[in-house]
């Protein structure tokens, strides 16, 4: 199987992103998506985000089931910026998965705050949550976890909200059963404690690849490194690569295995 977990950067660069989708919408059974605005209304683009980018990639990828799960409602937020909006506007992740392996279940998990528990004079404060789906392959039962870690404006190390996450994320592993994959954009520097405590029971690909960033030029600032993805020791990696793919201010993570 083949999955792509990419933080879409609520399409800024929309149809270099859009074109990357298609490009590989045959071929790819799960997409991970973090940074998706969904809308039932009319406004579509705002402050430079695509404001129905879910409804978007739902069109694009047709063979795909799509599963969304909001964390906060009527705000634009992205890019050190925060908007309110008084029309039907989400912000959460998305994973879409062929339809050609059945979901046996799906939910999603707050790990941080409650949903639209949000102060807008603090970005710091914007809830986070984890979505997981499970499925079997053949005999073997797969779990696959997209999560866009918590924002902090000091920086990516560790903090005590962001040690609590890793903790509630390791404990939702290990009430799965099976193969299992976690993924996205956690929002934190490879040598934290946060990252440490997901290591001790899961294998990190961007260590073990030696992947040297997983930022786009168009990310400004210096620290190399937001975007993880974990395999438990169960999973055969057959290829794992982070190319420099210009479709956002971060790198897709591209990951093949069985």
């Amino acid at each position: 199987m083949k999955l792509i977990s990419l933080n879409t950067w609520g399409g800024k660069i929309y149809q270099p992103l859009i074109d990357f989708i298609k490009q590989h919408s045959t071929d790819t059974d799960i997409f991970c998506f973090q940074e998706i605005f969904s809308t039932t209304s009319n406004i579509t683009e705002q402050s430079g985000f695509r404001l129905n980018l879910n409804q978007e990639i739902t069109a694009v990828l047709k063979n795909h089931q799509g599963y969304f799960a909001s964390c906060v409602n009527n705000y634009i937020v992205g890019s050190f910026q925060t908007h309110f909006v008084d029309f039907s506007l989400s912000s959460g992740l998305a994973i879409f998965i062929n339809k050609k392996f059945p979901v046996r279940s799906y939910s999603d998990l707050f790990v941080y705050g409650k949903k639209d528990s949000f102060n807008p004079k603090d970005l710091n404060s914007l809830p986070r949550n984890i979505q997981y789906i499970n499925f079997l392959l053949g005999n073997k039962e797969f779990t696959i976890c997209n999560i866009h870690g918590i924002w902090v404006k000091g920086g990516k190390g560790d903090t005590p909200s962001r040690i609590q996450q890793s903790k509630q994320i390791r404990k939702l592993l290990e009430t799965r059963d099976g193969g299992k994959i976690l993924c996205g954009d956690f929002n934190l520097g490879l040598d934290t404690e946060s990252i440490k405590i997901l290591d001790s029971s899961m294998i990190n690909l961007i260590k073990k690849y030696n992947i040297e960033t997983t930022r786009s030029k168009f990310y400004p600032r210096s620290d190399k490194f937001a975007d993880y993805t974990f395999i438990s020791p169960d999973v055969k990696v057959t290829n794992f690569q982070v190319p420099d793919i210009e479709v956002s201010d971060h790198l897709p993570m591209i990951l093949e295995f069985s």
